[in-house]
């Protein structure tokens, strides 16, 4: 069990830098080409691979530098993305034996599912600390055309990530997206 972990670090280490370039895009590239108001949140596809992916006792720890990677690119902070992704990874792994990527098509819907629930994960904890409806109401309207674009791109990433993560023998669902 001793140096379990250090063969998660390479694909982590390649995981990180391709959150890095897509957060780049998210927040350069995009504002240039008139889209201000939408951010893609690749790192919430990148949450969700690891849940629907990677069995491991160092998920939790993977999610927390995900998302703390990722609050280095925006004002919205780490911890809630954190508890919002490992919730989610516990509810997939309650019901991986229901949860089959077996398609294009059934991995964008499982995904979209999940992004909901992590939305209402984030606005309940956003709630309770702002207490303003209005503003997650405003959030919703945008996660909406933000979410779309993350569940159609889901298949793509997923064979990209397999392939990194691929070493690792950790699989948890489905093997063809």
């Amino acid at each position: 069990m001793k140096g379990d972990w250090i063969k998660y670090l390479k694909p982590m280490g390649i995981t990180l830098l391709i959150l890095i370039v897509l957060e780049i895009f998210s927040t350069a590239l995009m504002p240039m080409l008139g889209l201000t108001k939408y951010r893609i949140p690749f790192n919430v596809l990148l949450v969700l691979y690891l849940g629907f992916k990677i069995e491991s006792p160092y998920t939790a720890l993977m999610i927390l530098t995900l998302q703390y990677t990722h609050s280095f690119f925006t004002i919205e902070g780490w911890e809630m993305g954190t508890i919002a992704g490992v919730l989610i990874c516990i509810t997939i792994s309650y019901l991986k034996d229901l949860l089959h990527l077996s398609s294009s098509v059934i991995t964008v819907l499982i995904t979209q599912l999940f992004q909901l629930l992590w939305f209402f994960i984030v606005a309940t904890l956003l709630y309770i600390r702002e207490e303003n409806f209005s503003y997650i109401v405003e959030k919703f309207w945008r996660f909406i055309p933000e979410s779309i674009v993350i569940s159609l791109l889901a298949p793509f990433f997923f064979s990209v990530l397999d392939v990194i993560w691929r070493s690792q023998g950790d699989r948890a669902l489905g093997d063809s997206v």
